[in-house]
């Protein structure tokens, strides 16, 4: 009866976990009842090397984990080709090799010198653990039986430890077709969020590209009415800075969405809720859909900012395919609230609702009523991705009609986001700065054009260069106060140029311009004394940077 409760629990423990630490340490414990001191275990790989995961002699385990390479010459690789254990009742039988290139004696089993001192020379039995179907799944060494005994070929051929070694080989081969599996599906869960992102940025570029042909369209046609008259071009002038200033805005929304997120992982849902609403609205307004908003000030939430964009994204998006071409006013409400140490958004819209037949299949991947190149595969790829910051996503047919999307997220720690950086003090504007002498540098000659015939008449001294080379070459051969160089030059950086311009005895002012993400830029500051501008800039944004560096 002992032996049969003993059994029962083993047994019960192996079948309650797929965790191999777990399985080993289990198995092992019982065995070292049964008299044994050494116990190795291995799991087989499928290149065919040995995986150790257990290696320990008289209560001493062993840190030497390195693959282990079957040998047919030794008794671990005969049997793996007998697919038995065999029992080495006599170490010393065995040719113990010292060197790698040594010769073993014809007929003889080996024993590399390591494992043979590991054993202290005592009787071993060692071969493949099997799983169900026969097949070797690990490795299994028995030693120290008794103080230093020979094993009896009974108990390794029937009994409590046959018994307990056949549950190992059927735990082992259970574990191992589990890590498989969650291999396949984190693989699988990976491709399904790569699907649902691409699929997110062509619905964005689709929403930018509209919003800059907006913009496009009105400079355009201001310049056209500029061209007929000076007066009429100074009537436009303030209406295509507007558009450009638009366009600025618009790249830097869609830089925020791309960045990725700081390791606080932590996001501002109420920016990334206006983001997307300043991209998405004009085009919902044209296809006559209201967008109503309540967002009201709620905590910094626990999240990926640029998967919590995609996943609000593809929810309106959908909300907006769901509204079809009914004549009923179409409308997608965005709600927020705080509740508590949680935030809720919602996402509703008075469509004809969610099928049942679909609702009851809602995130399972491939569920999708759509036609064309959708997959179904964002609902799922949302409730996946969400898991991971400890968020869910739940869909509904409220009873008022049409559909509901609810993301429920954890609120961050205070602070998650950081504390922004207070603007500093504009100082006086010197009378002498505009006598200030500048080098302006930009690989693209219209730039540097127009920054040249702009400034000067200012009072500005300017001289030009468009290589980082050139750019150099003058900036050390005539003094400069001030040094405004594009970032993205070719072959050399503008930070290449602000380095080697410090080493060269430089000792104005540096201004860096870029359309790059400046959050990015800031990471990469090679030079901690330069200042960024963010292009586009006005040019009366252009002076005030000038005149406040020089004043």
């Amino acid at each position: 009866m002992g032996t049969f409760d003993l059994l029962t629990g083993v047994t019960a423990r192996l079948a309650s976990t797929a965790r191999l630490d777990e399985i080993v340490d289990t198995v092992v414990h019982e065995i070292v009842e049964l008299g044994f001191r050494g116990v190795w275990i291995a799991v087989l790989n499928e290149d065919g090397t040995l995986t150790t995961v257990k290696d320990t002699v008289d209560g001493v385990e062993s840190t030497y984990k390195a693959p282990v390479v079957l040998d047919v010459r030794t008794p671990l690789g005969l049997g793996f080709r007998e697919r038995r254990l065999i029992n080495v009742v006599d170490p010393s039988s065995l040719h113990v090799l010292e060197r790698e290139d040594e010769q073993v004696p014809a007929g003889k089993l080996m024993l590399r010198r390591p494992v043979f001192d590991r054993l202290r020379g005592r009787p071993f039995a060692t071969g493949p653990v099997l799983g169900s179907r026969g097949q070797p799944v690990g490795a299994l060494g028995l030693s120290s039986y008794l103080g230093g005994q020979a094993i009896p070929d009974a108990i390794l051929g029937q009994g409590l430890l046959r018994v307990l070694i056949d549950h190992l080989g059927f735990a082992i081969e259970r574990a191992v077709h589990v890590a498989q599996l969650d291999a396949k599906l984190s693989k699988a869960q990976a491709a399904i969020v790569s699907d649902a992102r691409f699929k997110a940025i062509g619905e964005l570029a689709a929403t930018v590209a509209h919003d800059l042909n907006n913009l496009l369209g009105i400079a355009s046609l201001a310049v056209s009415v500029g061209l007929r008259s000076p007066q009429d071009a100074l009537d436009v002038m303030p209406r295509i800075e507007r558009a450009v200033r638009a366009f600025g805005e618009l790249v830097t929304r869609l830089q925020r969405i791309s960045r990725p997120s700081a390791e606080a992982q932590a996001a501002d849902l109420r920016q990334v809720i206006d983001d997307i609403l300043i991209m998405v609205t004009p085009i919902l307004r044209e296809q006559s859909i209201a967008v109503d908003v309540d967002l009201p000030a709620v905590p910094p939430v626990r999240c990926d900012a640029v998967l919590l964009h995609q996943v609000l994204l593809n929810l309106l998006l959908n909300a907006r395919d769901a509204l079809g071409a009914t004549t009923v006013e179409r409308r997608i409400t965005f709600r927020v609230r705080d509740d508590e140490d949680q935030v809720r958004v919602t996402v509703a819209d008075n469509g004809p609702g969610i099928a049942p037949a679909v609702l009851a299949r809602l995130f399972q991947p491939l569920n999708t009523t759509k036609t064309g190149a959708h997959l179904g595969l964002g609902l799922a790829a949302a409730r996946a991705a969400l898991k991971t910051f400890g968020g869910e996503i739940d869909g509904r047919n409220p009873p008022g009609g049409g559909a509901e999307f609810e993301v429920t997220l954890a609120a961050a720690a205070p602070g998650a986001l950081g504390t922004p950086t207070p603007p500093r003090p504009v100082p006086a504007v010197a009378d002498h700065a505009r006598n200030a002498r500048i080098l302006a540098v930009d690989d693209d000659p219209d730039v540097v054009y127009i920054i040249q015939v702009y400034l000067e008449p200012l009072g500005y001294q300017l001289s030009t260069a468009t290589s980082a080379a050139q750019a150099i070459a003058v900036a050390t051969s005539q003094p400069f106060d001030l040094v405004l160089c594009d970032i993205g030059l070719p072959k050399q950086s503008g930070l290449d140029v602000c380095r080697l311009l410090r080493e060269a005895g430089y000792r104005g002012k540096l201004v860096l311009m870029t359309g790059w993400d400046t959050h990015a830029l800031d990471a990469d500051r090679r030079s901690a004394d330069y200042t960024l501008l963010k292009k586009p800039f006005a040019g009366t944004d252009l002076i005030h940077m000038i005149d406040t560096l020089l004043a």
